[in-house]
């Protein structure tokens, strides 16, 4: 039997972690591998704001020190491919599904 692939849904964008997949608008939106980890990790952990050194070491599978400094790149690519106003800045940053 094949898992089924729960969506996490927030308005408009649709994020299917088994298939990996990213729909915004009935539309697939493609991300790299570090792209979609950071937006699942923020949206299954909404409205809790996270450094980018702890969203580096959620994600990734290395322990480079300086890593976390690409967090703020994806952030910037995320907002761009999606559109979305969701993730904020603060002192780290935080998905906020009802923006």
């Amino acid at each position: 039997m094949a898992e089924i692939d729960k969506r996490l849904v927030y308005g408009k964008l649709h994020i299917y972690p088994a298939s990996r997949l990213v729909c915004k608008n009935d539309q697939e939106v493609k991300l790299t591998k570090m792209e979609f980890d950071v937006l699942y990790f923020l949206a299954s952990n909404a409205n809790i704001a996270f450094t980018k050194e702890q969203i580096y070491e959620a994600v990734s599978a290395d322990d480079y020190s300086g890593g976390a400094y690409i967090i703020k790149d994806i952030i910037y690519r995320l907002r761009t491919k999606l559109g979305i106003t969701n993730i904020q800045t603060l002192y780290g940053y935080k998905f906020c599904p009802d923006n």
